[in-house]
């Protein structure tokens, strides 16, 4: 009998797909990140059939992929990883999108990112959040608003990734760049939120 988790996680990975563009894509860097955090967590074996339920072929990081396909191997992986998580897909999925994350900044070019935005300063990165979504997915728009000193907004449109990934992606961001804070969620649709990031 299928569990509860698994039948939500194959629920609403179909709604998010339905009301995903043919034409939107993601980066197989991407792909490859939570394919990583699969590996570590499950094995090699693990991250192999999950793959394989999706492509035959290895993701190359740079290429486009479409991002329905994302969204399978996403909930996919989310239900492999969700009994480490105390049996929350949303744990889940949130720890794919700090594992998106985290590759990057941990690669040579996320390193001289962090070096040029400097540690500390969670405003130059997130000011430059909807530029960087935009060269790892192909779909939806990101607007920036400062807040305050400590403070920042970003507003999703058109982005049918589940809030609790874009939460992970920006709580690993915000660690990255050496601060510690929380990333508040206001879900405004299936493709729209906004996510206001606080920092100490």
């Amino acid at each position: 009998m299928p569990s509860l988790i698994h039948e939500r996680a194959v629920k609403e990975c179909r709604e998010r797909q339905v009301f995903t563009p043919e034409v939107a894509t993601v980066r197989g860097l991407i792909f490859n990140a939570v394919l990583g955090l699969v590996n570590r967590h499950e094995g090699e074996a693990a991250a192999a059939e999950l793959r394989g339920l999706v492509s035959k072929k290895p993701y190359i990081d740079f290429f486009p992929y479409p991002a329905r396909d994302f969204l399978q191997l996403l909930y996919g992986a989310a239900e492999r990883l969700a009994p480490a998580h105390g049996d929350s897909l949303d744990e889940a999925i949130r720890a794919c999108g700090g594992a998106a994350v985290s590759g990057f900044f941990q690669s040579a070019v996320g390193r001289t990112l962090t070096n040029l935005i400097g540690r500390g300063d969670p405003k130059r990165l997130f000011s430059n959040a909807p530029t960087a979504y935009s060269t790892t997915v192909g779909y939806g728009q990101r607007t920036y608003t400062r807040l305050t000193d400590r403070a920042v907004r970003l507003h999703f449109r058109g982005d049918m990734q589940p809030v609790q990934f874009h939460q992970g992606v920006l709580e690993e961001a915000l660690a990255a760049v050496g601060c510690k804070g929380r990333v508040r969620v206001r879900a405004l649709g299936l493709d729209e939120a906004e996510y206001t990031i606080e920092w100490e």
